[in-house]
């Protein structure tokens, strides 16, 4: 009989990478919540933009305070517009949503987390990857979800860091890296421009093309892992639409993505 995704996690050491996603942290707290409905009890997370926040409350051992959080969320909270003049340049400051970040998570730092955690941010003044495993949460957390344009990059370590997803939509290899796992189960949130006819605007082939891009570079992290040695596992869920407008279907979105991941554990896979 062909093992089942949860049979290969079983009494192996499971790091747990949560994609890039506009507003994803709903379905990534279902699809977290499933896997410790399932008994998985990871050894690391790792995420990137909205993976990155739902990662830290998980590896804070505040899953439940998160799921809690969101149904109550309102754009209110969080919508802080900064004057047209302020550089760097975004329609919110940030400092809302960092005072959310530090109301609810219930450590400082990342060395005070429950289980080992990696963020990824995009350190536009430098061009590279930057990846946290040290230091204090919250400016890690509000620097991998600085999706630009909608908020301001945060300045960190003499550099301006934005959202992580546009250099590492799944942070596989930060994980790998930095934990010592068997297995890599991903939660995979699609971006939407991939599964839309060609845009005809000069704009929309740019975003195609960054999605694209994307996409290739999360592929070849799997293909890397799997010539270390490591098991890789990739769920991939197809959201509720969430956005600032938009926040009504919160439970259900969680809902959504916590009954198909609990699917996903009960199909066959092959070895990974």
């Amino acid at each position: 009989m062909t093992p089942t995704l949860a049979d290969r996690l079983r009494g192996r050491r499971v790091g747990v990478a949560l994609s890039s996603a506009f507003f994803g942290f709903y379905a990534h707290t279902g699809f977290v919540r499933a896997l410790r409905s399932a008994g998985v009890r990871p050894v690391g997370y790792s995420g990137s933009s909205a993976g990155a926040l739902t990662a830290a409350f998980a590896a804070a051992g505040a899953l439940d305070v998160l799921a809690d959080l969101l149904p109550t969320l309102r754009r209110a909270d969080f919508w802080d517009p900064a004057l047209p003049t302020t550089r760097p340049m975004g329609l919110l400051r940030g400092q809302r949503f960092a005072g959310i970040l530090d109301a609810h998570l219930p450590v400082a730092d990342f060395e005070s987390c429950e289980t080992p955690l990696v963020t990824v941010a995009t350190d536009l003044t430098r061009g590279v990857r930057h990846v946290d495993t040290t230091g204090p949460l919250v400016p890690a957390v509000l620097a991998s979800c600085a999706l630009p344009v909608l908020f301001r990059p945060v300045p960190r370590h003499g550099g301006l860091h934005a959202d992580g997803g546009i250099v590492d939509k799944i942070p596989l290899r930060a994980l790998a890296e930095a934990v010592e796992v068997d297995v890599v189960v991903a939660h995979l949130l699609p971006s939407h421009g991939l599964s839309r006819p060609l845009p005809r605007t000069p704009m929309g082939l740019l975003d195609r093309a960054l999605d694209v891009a994307r996409d290739d570079g999360w592929r070849h992290q799997v293909e890397l892992l799997r010539a270390r040695g490591v098991e890789v596992h990739v769920v991939e869920t197809t959201p509720t639409r969430i956005t600032p407008f938009r926040m009504k279907n919160a439970i259900r979105a969680v809902a959504r993505a916590e009954a198909a991941t609990t699917a996903a554990l009960r199909a066959p896979v092959s070895n990974g």
